[in-house]
């Protein structure tokens, strides 16, 4: 019983499965990095505090660069763990274009792991010297580098693979309608920039939170009570406009998006403002790197998603909704009837033995 369970959970075919190993192997190959990483910065902290650097002001800047990297090694770890939602879900319905957002997701952590390193290494703000004498530390991020770049050339040749593999499933499931093909890449399209919406906003306000705002900050509450809202509604607005093709939503959705360009180029002139760089008391003394490619990847997908939006809008009313709804139905009924085999070569071996005519596999499909 055990065996069919886990069965049914993994996926058919060997690039696939070989697709989501590689995935979970990669994943807990980095978290345990981000883990030790974690650890070797509460030592670097500690030994700091006990040595020679007793004055108030270094004291409290070396606790403020502690805390960035602990951010952002958490921030790591959360990556790996959306970035095993996102295989996985792209596996089991077949979504090409979320395996593709996989890779240049990747290629985002490894631009951060570098500007990481160059921070600590390369370029350290005076607080960020605790490192530079921290062998295990230096190896551990020359590691993490080295890690990101295999997997990112592991994901690619993969994902190569995996689009081959079931890039014509599409028109199983669809037919052969080449505007309803269309209508779908851009639902699919829109549907992968909203989940990434949702981490790099999210790990935007996360950075924002918990290094940069404070209490008595009027900028705080205008987060919390206006943008941090603003956020949540935007991007459930756009996941329940796409879902029900709700045309005018959406138009008010797009828009929304396209007045929100202003914050982000707010935000990079509140970071790079010369006021401030370099200056005691920088609030962005050690994050202001990994705050700018957030901010930057934010606007992109803001932009991108207002543009996908726009184009999505033009597909409404194809047909596009009651194809997909039939075909979660089919979904429904293969998983039901044990009949969910029929999207590969094996499914017409496996119905002849059987006994199924091709009558009957026909209808089955």
């Amino acid at each position: 019983m055990a065996r069919r369970y886990i069965a049914r959970l993994l996926p058919k075919g060997t690039v696939p499965r070989v697709y989501i190993f590689c995935t979970l192997v990669q994943a807990i190959a980095f978290i345990i990095a981000e883990s030790y990483a974690l650890y070797l910065i509460k030592m670097s902290h500690q030994s700091t505090l006990k040595s020679q650097w007793q004055v108030p002001d270094i004291q409290s800047a070396v606790s403020a660069s502690v805390t960035t990297y602990v951010v952002y090694s958490a921030l790591f770890i959360m990556a790996q763990c959306y970035i095993i939602f996102l295989c996985g879900e792209a596996v089991a319905t077949q979504n090409t274009i979320q395996v593709i957002v996989v890779v240049l997701f990747y290629f985002v952590c490894l631009a951060n792991s570098v500007t990481r390193y160059i921070s600590m290494f390369v370029w350290p703000s005076l607080a960020a010297h605790m490192f530079t004498r921290d062998n295990n530390m230096f190896l551990l991020q020359v590691t993490v580098v080295a890690m990101y770049c295999i997997a990112l050339l592991a994901l690619v040749v993969l994902s190569y693979k995996l689009k081959k593999d079931v890039g014509w499933s599409v028109f199983k499931r669809l037919g052969a309608d080449i505007s309803l093909h269309r209508a779908f890449m851009w639902h699919q399209c829109l549907v992968m920039i909203l989940k990434m919406d949702v981490y790099f906003v999210g790990s935007y306000l996360i950075q924002m939170t918990a290094l940069i705002l404070k209490a008595d900050d009027i900028e705080t509450w205008l987060q919390i009570t206006v943008f941090i809202p603003f956020c949540i509604v935007v991007i459930v607005g756009a996941f329940y406009a796409l879902a029900g093709e709700r045309r005018r939503l959406m138009i008010v959705i797009a828009t929304c998006l396209f007045l929100s360009i202003g914050y982000f180029i707010f935000k990079i002139a509140r970071v790079c403002d010369p006021d401030i760089l370099n200056k005691p008391g920088d609030p962005y003394a050690d994050s202001r790197p990994f705050f700018m490619i957030t901010i930057v990847v934010c606007m992109l997908l803001v932009i991108a998603t207002g543009a996908i939006s726009i184009m999505s809008i033009h597909s409404f009313g194809s047909g596009l909704k009651e194809a997909i709804a039939y075909d979660r139905l089919r979904a429904k009924h293969r998983k039901m009837y044990a009949t969910d085999k029929t999207m590969s070569d094996e499914s017409a071996q496996l119905m002849d033995e059987q006994g199924l005519s091709p009558r009957d596999r026909f209808a089955l499909d």
